[in-house]
């Protein structure tokens, strides 16, 4: 099978996890036997990253809904489109449509009513209505990544074969045996803005941790922003981290907070539950621990403190997560994908 991937960026150009999940599905394809390209923005030059072939198209990611007549032209000679949630989805659909090819979209990230709170209520509601737009045409499948992101979905009128799939991770890998201390750790994303601060619900985060002044909370990732505002005395920014710190710090934080309104699928989410931790979270993928609604700072504030002065419950909340995790399978993962394209073309 020919697949055609549009997603706005693709390695060596990575802003977030979405083009690190988009280059995972292209090289576990391409094992399977399957004939990828990537069409992205970027330096043209580069023709292939590692063995994946790639047509980059040399202007800004924002701009992607002008590719139209470039995606028609490769949809002509591919059996399958998959499209990501942002400005490559229409422009990929118009031209599954017109070639008659079927396409899928990939919801990596998905906002809805959050809009108009994280960019206020003019160009939030702009966002808004674009997104509704985009997302809500008629694809043969939209792909989720959690329940929340389907619902959000849901509230938008998307009306398309909906499925949930849920990416993997090597579990084995994320194991140390070291001595958890009762800290509570945030992992975000490394370019925030002040919006963006909104979306991951870090603002929550730090409204709970000025509330228990004696727990040590840690933040990893941020951004200038967070250099910028005064953080209570119990917050400690770390900064960027690599993989094995950052491993370092799921093994030997006893909770792990994800306070996002909304999510494409929150891989720090799993990633702490391969180290160990217990999961106070908006965002539910089948975690051991506690859920809270977004922006409910008192719920938030309830459930850290019940795991601080419970710390064996959270210990044994977060082995149990350590055994779930190791569920999430890349294999399953590009099982339940190639089922989905298997379905789109059959009909």
């Amino acid at each position: 099978m020919k697949i055609l991937i549009t997603h706005e960026l693709f390695p060596p150009d990575v802003v977030g996890g979405g083009e690190t999940l988009t280059y995972k599905i292209a090289k576990e394809l391409i094992e399977r036997g399957f004939q990828v390209k990537v069409l992205t923005s970027g330096d043209p030059k580069i023709k292939y990253y590692e063995n994946i072939e790639t047509i980059r198209i040399p202007i800004n990611r924002y701009l992607m809904n002008l590719s139209y007549p470039i995606i028609k032209k490769y949809a002509k000679v591919s059996d399958l489109i998959q499209t990501s949630s942002g400005n490559m989805c229409f422009p990929s659909f118009l031209a599954a449509r017109s070639t008659k090819k079927p396409i899928c979209c990939y919801i990596h990230h998905i906002f809805g009513y959050n809009w108009v709170y994280v960019r206020g209520p003019i160009l939030g509601k702009v966002f808004q209505i674009a997104e509704n737009f985009f997302l809500t045409r008629d694809y043969d499948a939209v792909i989720f990544q959690n329940d929340l992101s389907l619902n959000i979905g849901k509230s938008l009128g998307i009306k398309s074969k909906t499925f949930i799939v849920h990416p993997g991770i090597d579990a084995e890998n994320y194991y140390l045996n070291i001595e958890r201390k009762n800290q509570v750790l945030f992992v975000g994303s490394l370019s925030m803005d002040k919006g963006l601060v909104k979306i991951k619900g870090l603002d929550v985060f730090l409204e709970a941790a000025k509330m228990l002044p004696n727990v040590k909370f840690l933040i990893a990732g941020g951004s200038d922003y967070l250099e910028k505002i005064k953080l209570p005395k119990n917050v400690v920014f770390l900064k960027a981290k690599n993989k094995q710190e950052l491993i370092k710090l799921y093994n030997e934080s006893l909770i792990c907070c994800k306070t996002s309104l909304a999510e494409g699928f929150g891989l720090s989410l799993l990633e702490a539950m391969a180290g160990g931790c217990a999961i106070v979270s908006t965002i539910d993928i089948g975690q051991k621990g506690i859920l809270v609604k977004p922006r409910d700072v008192l719920a938030l504030t309830k459930a850290i403190k019940y795991y601080i002065e419970n710390p064996e419950k959270a210990r044994k909340d977060g082995e149990e997560n350590r055994k779930i995790a190791k569920k999430f399978t890349w294999k399953k993962y590009i099982d339940d994908l190639i089922k989905i394209y298997e379905y789109i073309t059959s009909k």
